[in-house]
């Protein structure tokens, strides 16, 4: 794997190393005369998870890349000289935990695992110097994990969220209305939910065009954050159709609610991008109210169902 070489760096040049930082003098020459300098090309594999290793590396010229065992193959960090690779599983008597490759022609100072253990024993500075390099990277892996859990988090949110408006969507209301209505029942409190249709919504579209309707779709949506309590939830359902959940309300402080949205989406301005107006829109609006008898599958089809009164009955009005 690599070519033997047999110039030992001077004492001066051990001593620069951090793993050797502040090591007596006898003890760099007692680890010179019990390790070896190697020429390693770019390319050469150091360690693997799949390997045992028995030895730890000194980077003296050159540097190495780091590949987490279960990521992609693109590099999780670089390692330049002065770095020490490989004590790790000799201190843990266990496989490597990651794969590392020089990333270029090295100049390396191999430590065999028993020499690492006699030189720990020999020397309080080495020791020392081997817990600051091991809770440097148990810092920085907890840095990686804290990235890849908020990664995760934002992209778990952006799969439940709706990219045109900004709130929640369907695959998030199928998933917390049943945990919402749940928790109420067994608390003994009231759920009541609206959904919200745009009245003659196609023909908006046909007649302003898709980006004026989004804008209308946006404009809702800004309404409904704007104006539904912080206790409350608006989703998008999925088209011109919109949900919100209102816990611990009962049916006749919902109706009081719905009337207002109701009347602010009907006088709220829509303008295009470039600010010109458009037609402001209206909603009908269902309301339904979770009771004992109720699950939140017939909750949300008994405030479909009145949706459906409020558009018989005229539109741009609530039905309960």
């Amino acid at each position: 794997m690599m070519d033997k070489q047999a110039n030992m760096p001077s004492r001066e040049t051990l001593a620069a190393l951090p793993l050797l930082a502040g090591a007596a003098p006898e003890i760099l020459d007692w680890l010179a005369r019990h390790c070896s300098v190697s020429d390693a090309p770019a390319g050469t594999l150091l360690l693997s998870p799949e390997q045992t290793n028995d030895r730890a590396f000194v980077v003296l010229e050159g540097r190495l890349e780091v590949h987490l065992a279960n990521q992609a193959p693109e590099a999780h960090t670089w390692l330049e000289a002065g770095s020490c690779v490989g004590e790790m599983s000799i201190i843990e008597g266990t496989y490597p935990s990651a794969t590392v490759v020089t990333a270029s022609d090295c100049r390396l100072l191999a430590i065999e695992g028993e020499v690492l253990w006699s030189l720990i024993n020999r020397s309080h500075a080495v020791a020392r110097n081997l817990l600051y390099t091991l809770s440097a990277r148990v810092r920085q892996d907890n840095r990686v994990i804290e990235q890849s859990l908020q990664q995760q988090r934002q992209f778990e949110k952006s799969a439940q969220t709706d990219a045109l408006t900004g709130l929640w969507n369907r695959r998030w209301l199928d998933e917390m209305l049943p945990r919402m209505a749940d928790r109420c029942v067994m608390n003994n409190q009231p759920l009541s939910l609206l959904i919200l249709d745009i009245d003659h919504f196609k023909s908006y579209n046909d007649t302003h065009g898709h980006l004026a309707g989004d804008r209308a779709l946006q404009t809702v949506a800004a309404t409904l954050s704007d104006r539904i309590r912080p206790t409350d939830v608006a989703a998008r359902y999925g088209g011109e159709e919109f949900v919100v959940i209102m816990p611990d309300t009962a049916r006749d402080g919902a109706r009081i609610i719905a009337e207002r949205l109701c009347i602010a989406i009907r006088e709220q301005p829509i303008v295009r991008a470039d600010e010109s107006p458009l037609p402001a829109v209206t909603v009908s609006i269902g309301l339904g109210t979770l009771t004992d008898e109720r699950s939140a599958e017939q909750l949300f089809e008994a405030a479909d169902a009145a949706l459906y009164r409020a558009k018989n009955a005229g539109r741009n009005q609530v039905a309960a």
